[in-house]
């Protein structure tokens, strides 16, 4: 199982910022910011790598990682046809212990195969589900809904721990009363006005990226 996500205390520190995800396999994932969009990422492939490279250090004893090869990766996009793409990802391996790693835009989530803007578009409603099954949508959504307050509370202690304060709106995430993907969206702006929040394809890479919960 995964490393307990920031234990009250943010673990994405240094733009783009890297963060493992969470697997039972030996090559594991890291997510990075390489662009908001499959063309974006497409169109600069080799600075992406080289950058993300650059930020990329084992999750077990901290050695700078390096380039293995790369592998094909399924990315589903649209919302009205199932239009699939092949997108090359890069892996790494960690000289010293030899644990390797894929690195993924942040518009992708491990396990899934639709884009991560996607999901967040119909979880949030902002646009209807693709064709896919129901129990598909409701798997989102409910998976969301348990792990949004989770990640409201490492984001909120994130704040503290950068403004020494929280104004009337941020004590409210911590309440209860401002909840959701509206209570993520404000403590993101918060986060960006305190220079600890830079790009992110969506706001649920951001969020995996930010404090490692999977959205």
């Amino acid at each position: 199982m995964g490393e307990k996500a920031c234990a009250g205390k943010p673990v994405w520190v240094t733009a783009p910022g890297l963060v493992r995800a969470p697997s039972p396999r030996r090559t594991m994932t890291i997510l990075a910011w390489m662009g908001a969009t499959v063309i974006a990422y497409l169109g600069e492939l080799d600075t992406w790598w080289a950058l993300a490279l650059a930020e990329c250090r084992c999750h077990g004893c901290q050695t700078p990682c390096r380039r293995h090869s790369h592998r094909w990766r399924a990315a589903w996009t649209s919302f009205f046809l199932r239009a699939e793409e092949r997108l090359p990802v890069l892996r790494v391996y960690c000289p010293a212990c030899g644990k390797t790693y894929t690195l993924l835009p942040d518009f992708l989530t491990p396990r899934h195969r639709y884009q991560t803007p996607v999901r967040e578009a119909v979880v949030t409603g902002e646009e209807p589900a693709p064709p896919c099954s129901r129990q598909t949508v409701t798997r989102w959504r409910r998976a969301v809904a348990e792990a949004v307050p989770t990640a409201i509370q490492h984001l909120t202690n994130w704040l503290l721990t950068e403004t020494y304060t929280l104004g009337r709106q941020d004590r409210r995430c911590l309440t209860g009363d401002l909840h959701g993907v509206t209570g993520l969206r404000h403590l993101r702006r918060r986060l960006e006005q305190a220079g600890r929040a830079t790009g992110a394809a969506c706001l649920f890479g951001w969020v995996r990226r930010a404090c490692g919960v999977a959205l």
